[in-house]
């Protein structure tokens, strides 16, 4: 009896570990195809005609793309912020069956740095290549 009960205990402790690792990997979100490389663009590098239109709208919060020269530009800004020192991050860039998913992160200013006192308006730029997927910025 002693037996099976130690068979038992071990086949349970063994299901418990399966059950908690089963989620520690990361998921694939649902129709992706794959990853897109990108490169974030420095200010002087956003072609004139993208510049313009994020210089007039920056104040807001803005989601915008330009296609051009078999590139495919996207802009993400999140408008007006208290103080400098703000930063975007790219999160996910890939392309799934619905189109082309991206999500940006607003990060604040780096704790321990003196924080300018002027607001801000940040945003990202960043450039792949060229398809006619539509764009779906996640949450």
């Amino acid at each position: 009896m002693e037996y099976v009960w130690k068979k038992v205990c071990a086949c349970v402790c063994l299901l418990f570990i399966v059950v908690l690792t089963a989620g520690c990997g990361k998921e694939e979100p649902a129709g992706k195809i794959r990853d897109l490389e990108f490169t974030v663009l420095e200010e002087d590098a956003i072609p004139k005609a993208m510049a313009d239109v994020i210089e007039e709208n920056k104040a807001g919060e803005m989601k915008l793309s330009y296609q051009n020269g078999g590139y495919l530009y996207i802009a993400r800004g999140f408008g007006e912020q208290k103080t400098g020192g703000f930063s975007i991050t790219v999160q996910e860039c890939y392309l799934a069956e619905d189109g082309i998913h991206v999500k940006f992160e607003l990060m604040g200013p780096p704790r321990g740095e003196e924080i300018p006192e002027e607001p801000s308006c940040p945003y990202i730029v960043i450039k792949t290549e060229g398809m006619e997927e539509p764009i779906l910025f996640n949450p």
